[in-house]
C-alpha cells in the first residue's frame, strides 16, 4: 500500500503567494513513489485519518485563530501521526521556549517576557540602547518593533500587545542583526541541510524596512561557531522533550530552523528556534528537497 503523506496547509488568501516550498516538496515526495495532498486544517470536509502521516508546513494564519488551531492539533492527532510532534509544537509557538535553552546553557539573545506594562518598562529602561519589542507568540515578525532609547513606541506597542492578552518579549535589538541581518540553518532529523541569510527586516520606530515584511534571503554557509551552536540546540530540544515527558517523536524533529545573530560567524546567539512552520528556502537551496523526502522516508 502506497503511504499517503498529508503537507499542511492553509487556504491561498491567507497565504498570499509566500509559499514557494509546498509544491517543490510534493513533487519530490511524488517522484520517490509516496501519494501526497497539501490539506487546508481548517477546512471540515477534511477525513484527517486519510493520511498515513501529516507535516506540518505553512498553517500561516494559525496565530490569529490559536485556540481553533490547537483544538484541530489535539482532534487530528488522535486519528493519525503528526510530525512535528504535537508536544513539540504547543512548546514551540511561545517563545518562552527560549528560558529552557538557557537554563540548559545554550547561549541566546536575552529575553524578559513581561506580562504588564510595569514590567514592559522596566525591562526597556534596563537596557542602554535600541530595543525590540514583540508578542512571545507571534509569526512573520507580526507587531514587532525596534526602537531607541526613550521613544515612546516601544511602550504603546507593548501596551497593545498585552491588550490583546498576550505576553511581550523585550531584547536588546543585536546591531549586527539590524544592520547586517541573521543566519538560519535548518536540520532535518537532526543532520544539517542548509543556511540561509536573512537581511534586515526592521526599520527604527516600529516598522519594517522598505515598509512592509519582504524579508531578503540568500543562501550562505555557516561558521564552524555557528553549525557548532546549532547541533547544541538540537541536542537540547531531545533534552528538554526528555524532561518533559513528551513523547519520543518529539525528541528528534523531522524538520529545524535555528536562527543565529552572529559577528561576522563568531560568537553566535540564539535569536529563534522554528520546529513549527518554518519555510525551508527551497528557492535558494532546491537540494534540500531530496533531503527532506530521505528524513520522511526515515522516520
Amino acid at each position: 500500500m502506497t503511504t499517503t503523506i498529508g503537507l499542511l496547509t492553509t487556504d491561498a488568501a491567507a497565504l498570499r503567494g509566500r509559499d514557494r516550498d509546498t509544491g517543490p516538496l510534493s513533487d519530490a515526495l511524488r517522484r520517490d513513489g509516496l501519494r501526497v495532498g497539501t490539506p487546508v486544517w481548517h477546512d471540515p470536509a477534511v477525513d484527517w485519518s486519510g493520511y498515513d502521516l501529516l507535516i506540518i508546513r505553512t498553517p500561516w494564519d494559525y496565530s490569529g485563530r490559536a485556540a481553533e488551531f490547537m483544538a484541530w492539533l489535539d482532534r487530528a492527532s488522535r486519528v493519525t501521526r503528526v510530525l512535528n510532534a504535537p508536544e513539540l509544537i504547543r512548546w514551540n509557538i511561545d517563545k518562552r521556549y527560549l528560558d529552557d535553552f538557557v537554563a540548559l546553557g545554550v547561549p541566546c539573545l536575552p529575553t524578559t517576557f513581561c506580562t504588564t506594562a510595569e514590567q514592559v518598562d522596566r525591562a526597556v529602561a534596563s537596557l542602554p540602547a535600541r530595543v525590540v519589542v514583540k508578542p512571545s507568540v507571534s509569526a512573520g515578525s507580526r507587531d514587532t518593533g525596534l526602537f531607541a532609547p526613550g521613544d515612546p513606541g516601544a511602550a504603546e506597542l507593548a501596551r497593545r500587545i498585552l491588550a490583546a492578552g498576550k505576553t511581550v518579549l523585550v531584547q536588546p535589538a543585536a546591531e549586527h542583526v539590524i544592520t547586517g541581518g541573521e543566519t538560519a540553518l535548518f536540520f532535518f532529523n537532526g543532520d544539517f541541510s542548509h543556511a540561509f541569510h536573512k537581511g534586515p527586516i526592521l526599520a527604527p520606530g516600529g516598522g519594517y524596512a522598505g515598509g512592509s515584511y519582504q524579508p531578503r534571503i540568500s543562501g550562505t554557509e555557516p561558521s564552524g561557531a555557528e553549525l557548532l551552536l546549532g547541533k547544541q540546540v538540537l541536542a537540547a530540544i531531545a533534552d528538554i522533550a526528555a524532561g518533559r515527558g513528551f513523547a519520543d517523536d518529539a525528541r528528534l524533529p523531522l524538520y529545524a530552523r535555528v536562527d543565529l545573530a552572529s559577528d561576522r560567524g563568531e560568537t553566535p546567539q540564539v535569536l529563534e528556534v522554528e520546529v513549527f512552520e518554518p519555510a525551508y528556502m527551497l528557492d535558494v537551496a532546491p537540494e534540500a528537497a531530496g533531503a527532506f523526502v530521505r528524513a520522511v522516508r526515515a522516520r
